[in-house]
């Protein structure tokens, strides 16, 4: 891979995301002068090292971009307020997510840690 084979997205995202071999995905996330949640401060720092480790990887993924787009769908929705909280398509994004990534064994770290993470985003 070249230098000129290398893609950057960063900003907030919406939809269906494509990139090209050796993208990667910076998901920014901002609050309207409220403290940052920690857990969210974490999250985001979890899938953005996982996407970094994708990224490495992304000759050995399917459709490493499907990645990128779940990971989107994490933050997103863990970003939103507890009540309008969607838990199922929290569960089913990080399903996705899991199962794209079970042929990367060094990525087993990283879903771990997240999977850890994201049960203090479900009610109890």
């Amino acid at each position: 891979m070249t230098d000129k084979d290398k893609y950057t997205y960063s900003g907030t995202f919406t939809g269906s995301q494509f990139g090209g071999p050796g993208s990667h995905f910076t998901q920014n996330v901002t609050t309207s002068g409220q403290p940052a949640d920690p857990n969210l401060v974490q999250l985001q720092a979890l899938l953005a090292d996982l996407m970094a480790r994708v990224a490495a990887h992304s000759t050995e993924i399917d459709h490493p971009e499907r990645a990128g787009r779940d990971a989107a769908e994490l933050l997103a929705e863990a970003a939103r307020p507890v009540a309008e909280r969607d838990t199922g398509r929290l569960a089913d994004a990080f399903r996705r997510l899991r199962d794209r990534l079970r042929p990367i064994a060094d990525l087993a770290d990283s879903l771990s840690k997240l999977a850890d993470l994201l049960t203090k985003f479900l009610p109890s």
